[in-house]
């Protein structure tokens, strides 16, 4: 898979601007601010449906503008291919006056689509980036995030799940918040109750066995990566933490146990036990107006030695911790793809050490498409540029450059 050509216009800091990137390395190098990871977001929007960077679209459009547009041609299983974005700006009614709406317009070859959703595998990218260290240094919302965009890669009908999912547990808040206000619970109130909360179990269950599965393939790869970048020093242990299981044992509480010998929950039995726990947290929902069962509460939690990585780890054992995931995200989705990803790294080496670095660039495949965005070359070992594309970003303008080692020494 290869994003061959890039073309921006009023995204971010891009007036205008057109890309051209090479099928192996490709290393984008400018000061920061400049806009090195616009181009990477640009491309993780046309793969994902959606900013990695900020919840509202309306950000992406250039400041004084109304109108931006994202065009990326790529090529997946020999085939050339093209996705184009346009974000739009137009005033709507609100209930406090007027407000300013977005509409998106999305085309895949040609056809046009209602939703950034039909975007989800058609570019299928791994990104790894500074603000990956949040899966450790942030709440559980940085972590559920990524189990949901790795998922979607690797389950045609997640993200559209996952969508649905995300309308019934706003409109099951709707109806809490009523129920609330009118300090009564009629019995059309009930009946519309029962109906959300089988959409937010039956949604649900099917989210987390998903979840799961991927997370049961990835973690002997994450083990085994940590354990190599350790020395064997460190375990890495991954489980994951239902919301939606009460026990008695605050200890175990809602921890699913994913080694290799364990059997993954029926997603039936997620079912049921997301509907006893809405039923029995239901006053409690309803007086604080929310949801409070379900995958969009529940967290992954990553120990090394048994100790909680999130709150114990040094930030070098949280480094190794996040790269020895990432490069099992890689490995997985190249495997279930039958096909290497696109892998962008944002920024990333000025986080790792030179021993972490060099297992980095040691791990990635000769037939992988690399976007690399840094502010320097200095700790990129020379053979690794020979055969790279440049890019130089200045200002919010992209041009292609020479490699540092074609380069002739001053005075010749």
């Amino acid at each position: 898979m290869l994003v061959k050509r890039l073309r921006l216009k009023n995204f971010r800091n891009y007036a205008e601007e057109d890309v051209e990137f090479g099928a192996v390395r490709n290393i984008v190098i400018g000061e920061n601010a400049q806009g090195k990871t616009n181009l990477i977001e640009a491309i993780e929007y046309a793969a994902l449906g959606r900013s990695t960077r900020t919840a509202d679209d309306k950000e992406l459009i250039r400041k004084g503008e109304s109108r931006a547009s994202i065009i990326v041609d790529f090529e997946a299983n020999t085939m050339e291919q093209r996705i184009e974005i346009e974000l739009s700006l137009r005033m709507a009614a609100g209930t406090r006056g007027p407000r300013t709406a977005l509409d998106r317009k999305v085309k895949i070859n040609g056809v046009s689509y209602s939703s950034t959703r039909n975007l989800s595998g058609k570019i299928v990218v791994v990104g790894f980036k500074s603000l990956d260290l949040n899966l450790l240094r942030g709440g559980p919302r940085y972590r559920r995030e990524w189990i949901d965009d790795l998922t979607g890669t690797l389950k045609s009908t997640y993200s559209r799940s996952l969508s649905r999912y995300n309308k019934a547990v706003t409109q099951r808040n709707r109806l809490l918040k009523e129920m609330f206000e009118r300090n009564r619970l009629s019995q059309s109130d009930e009946d519309e109750l029962k109906v959300w909360d089988q959409q937010v179990a039956s949604l649900g269950a099917f989210l987390i066995r998903a979840r799961l599965s991927v997370l049961k393939s990835l973690i002997p790869l994450a083990e085994a990566r940590q354990a190599q970048l350790s020395g064997a020093r460190e375990k890495l242990t991954i489980d994951y933490f239902l919301h939606s299981i009460d026990d008695e044992d605050p200890q175990t509480d809602g921890i699913l146990n994913l080694d290799e010998e364990s059997e993954i929950m029926p997603e039936k039995e997620i079912e049921e036990k997301i509907l006893a726990c809405l039923a029995a947290r239901k006053r409690e929902e309803i007086a604080r107006r929310q949801t409070l069962t379900g995958p969009h509460r529940d967290d992954i939690r990553l120990k090394l030695n048994g100790f909680d990585a999130t709150a114990f780890a040094s930030q070098g054992q949280q480094r190794s911790l996040v790269l020895s995931l990432k490069l099992s995200e890689l490995f997985l989705v190249a495997h279930f793809l039958k096909e290497p990803p696109i892998l962008l790294l944002d920024d990333v080496l000025a986080e790792l050490d030179l021993s972490r670095q060099g297992y980095l660039m040691e791990s990635l495949s000769e037939s992988m498409q690399t976007i690399i965005t840094t502010t320097h070359i200095d700790g990129f070992k020379p053979e690794w540029l020979i055969g790279a594309s440049f890019l130089t970003v200045e200002n919010g303008q992209a041009r292609r450059s020479e490699s540092p080692l074609e380069e002739k020494p001053a005075g010749r």
